[in-house]
């Protein structure tokens, strides 16, 4: 039989896989590189509400508008990709805020206080508001929005599982969806006429009831 004809004619070698990975490396550091100053250019200027064009995306970046549609489908591929790396900062900070608590309890408060601190703080609060503007919301990008609710749910797991929950998958989820709720109601509210922090233990406070029931 002819090496054309055999069954495993189309599996390469070991040796050939690793010539194949060789080749593409170098592309692939290439295009993380890219990618990364696209999101880095595009983050800065929709953070300070700058027009974020692709011409000002590119431009900031150093890079061709060839170069951006060689990553992105179009300026909405793009904006989700930006809303998408700013929610695995967020929940980098929220897992480095918890991570310093003693018990569940103020692991839970410290989550808590983390995600409403992309609202209540002054500064922040303009950069979320120009990010949640620029991605159109929910209904603009359900499936960013959906993977976010589930990736700070599994965040928020561990502890209201060790404060007794029944049921910490749902009761974790429902948490992350009411969290990310009231983020985006305060963030359109004028700071002075609330009080922050009674905000955030008035969400532990109604979170923990919900888990003593």
């Amino acid at each position: 039989m002819s090496i054309e004809n055999s069954q495993d004619a189309s599996t390469l070698s070991p040796r050939a896989t690793q010539a194949v990975r060789r080749s593409l490396t170098p592309r692939q550091e290439a295009a993380s590189r890219d990618v990364d100053r696209l999101i880095r250019a595009g983050r800065e200027l929709i953070t300070q509400g700058a027009p974020a064009r692709v011409a000002d995306i590119v431009t900031a970046a150093g890079l061709s508008n060839d170069a951006f549609y060689r990553y992105f489908r179009s300026k909405s591929d793009f904006v989700d990709a930006v809303v998408e790396e700013g929610s695995q900062r967020l929940l980098n900070y929220l897992r480095h805020k918890m991570s310093a608590a003693q018990t569940p309890d103020e692991a839970l408060r410290a989550g808590i206080a983390a995600v409403l601190n992309q609202a209540v703080n002054p500064e922040i609060g303009a950069a979320t508001r120009n990010v949640v503007a620029a991605g159109g919301g929910r209904s603009h990008a359900p499936k960013v929005r959906e993977d976010l609710e589930f990736a700070l749910a599994d965040v928020l797991a561990g502890p209201i599982r060790e404060l007794g929950s029944t049921d910490p998958e749902r009761d974790s989820l429902a948490t992350s969806i009411l969290l990310l709720a009231s983020m985006e109601h305060l963030l359109w509210r004028d700071i002075s006429t609330f009080d922050a922090d009674a905000e955030v233990e008035h969400i532990v406070g109604y979170v923990r009831r919900g888990l003593a029931t």
